[in-house]
């Protein structure tokens, strides 16, 4: 009975061991309804970062399926630190998958105010439109909000936290990203930070009882450094 189990699950087993791999850079040439990537990468003192190489993969999920990764469009950035990338959303890849943006730096990564470099077809990526992608190739830390997944919700009605700062110091914006309690519930929230480079941290929380208070940190990270920061204080 259970060799005929095991057998019975060996052709799915290897179906989704399997892993496709092709390319459709030939979609640069769309007519008239490319989407754009584009954007400049610099160091931390925002001096271009000439020769890095960036390339746009879509991949699918691979459940009960084989795993499909198709390359869509590859680049180096210019003597100014500009890069585009240019493709063809297909058909196929509005169905399921996701877009990932891949660089080639291993020792310092690559830091954007868009950290994750994932985009969904018909959620935030549509044909004939254009994404602008800054990076910063700089040292990075982890920044980790906690908070008491058991006590929180007895105690808080709401968090609310805002995570601001500048990917250099010579950088004109700064990037934020926002930790609701109500979207990602109270398991916390990480996100990637330059160190050295001031972060601040503004949380607003609302009591069960309605009352409300505020508070503001400015954190400085080192490199390679995982910081927990608990919003229960």
């Amino acid at each position: 009975m259970k060799l005929t189990r095991w057998l019975l699950m060996l052709p799915l087993a290897l179906l989704a061991a399997c892993d496709t791999h092709d390319n459709d850079y030939i979609s640069k040439y769309c007519p008239g309804s490319c989407t754009v990537i584009k954007g400049r990468v610099s160091d931390a003192n925002g001096a271009p970062v000439a020769g890095a190489a960036l390339r746009i993969k879509w991949r699918d999920s691979g459940y009960l399926q084989p795993k499909y990764t198709r390359d869509k469009a590859m680049t180096r950035t210019d003597a100014n630190g500009n890069y585009e990338l240019r493709f063809l959303l297909r058909d196929d890849e509005f169905a399921e998958g996701y877009f990932e943006l891949i660089t080639d730096f291993k020792d310092e990564g690559y830091l954007s105010c868009n950290e994750d470099n994932i985009w969904s077809a018909g959620y935030n990526l549509a044909r004939d439109s254009t994404i602008l992608q800054n990076f910063t190739v700089a040292p990075a830390a982890a920044l980790r909000l906690t908070v008491d997944a058991e006590e929180a919700p007895q105690r808080y009605a709401r968090l609310i936290s805002t995570i601001t700062y500048k990917l250099a110091a010579s950088d004109p914006d700064s990037c934020m990203h926002l930790y609701d309690s109500q979207h990602w519930g109270f398991y916390g929230y990480s996100v990637a930070v330059p160190a050295g480079q001031p972060v601040i941290v503004r949380t607003e929380k609302t009591l069960a009882d309605g009352s409300r208070s505020s508070q503001k940190d400015t954190l400085v990270l080192q490199p390679g450094e995982q910081l927990e920061y608990s919003l229960d204080l």
